[in-house]
């Protein structure tokens, strides 16, 4: 069970990594190019083809202007309830 957690959790954070990085208007060469890897590279990274180590998740949150935790607990509700306080 728990296993199972955290493979949903890491799959998340990709899903979240890329969801970011389009709603911050930026294209994946830019990010690729930011963190000094091919866009191939990154793209691997947002579909969860290779594991993220702690050190690339803080430089791709340092690139897309966000702590790291709203890489890790991303929820895109909230952009729905800030609309409509607005």
């Amino acid at each position: 069970m728990r296993y199972l957690k955290l493979e949903y959790m890491t799959k998340q954070v990709n899903v979240n990594i890329r969801k970011i990085r389009e709603l911050a208007g930026m294209t994946r060469e830019y990010v690729a190019a930011e963190l000094n890897m091919t866009p191939s590279g990154f793209g691997k990274i947002e579909r969860g083809e290779v594991d993220l180590t702690i050190s690339k998740l803080l430089a791709i949150a340092q690139v897309l202007k966000v702590p790291p935790s709203s890489i890790l607990y991303f929820d895109t509700s909230i952009l729905f309830e800030n609309q409509i306080q607005k």
